[in-house]
């Protein structure tokens, strides 16, 4: 294999920590804090009506958190295969960016009908 794809794969694998523990800070802070600036879509842009739709955002963001630090923790104890924690990590990633486009589409509906 070549060396440059393995210094990759582990750039990759690295990354899963600290996207994981953004997603929780980010629950934590919607759940604990009561921080509605951080009911936010993927790239950080505030949702309307942020304290209505913060417990959907706390649960997508806690979930996504928790399922990304347990891939990562996974690998290492069990020593997943890449294919299983890429998969995996892919697909925890892009639920929770579809999962958070859902709830915008529905924030921004709910305030074009008020």
């Amino acid at each position: 294999m070549d060396e440059w794809f393995v210094w990759l794969v582990r750039l990759m694998f690295i990354g899963i920590f600290p996207l994981g523990v953004g997603m929780l800070f980010r629950a934590w802070k919607i759940g604990v804090r009561k921080d509605y600036r951080y009911v936010a879509d993927w790239r950080g842009r505030a949702i309307q009506d942020g304290k209505r739709w913060a417990f959907a955002v706390l649960g997508i963001n806690s979930v996504g958190g928790a399922g990304l630090l347990m891939v990562g923790v996974l690998v290492l104890l069990v020593g997943l295969p890449f294919t299983m924690w890429s998969g995996a990590t892919a697909l925890i990633f892009w639920s929770y960016f579809f999962a958070l486009q859902i709830v915008v589409q529905r924030a921004q509906i709910s305030k074009a009908n008020a």
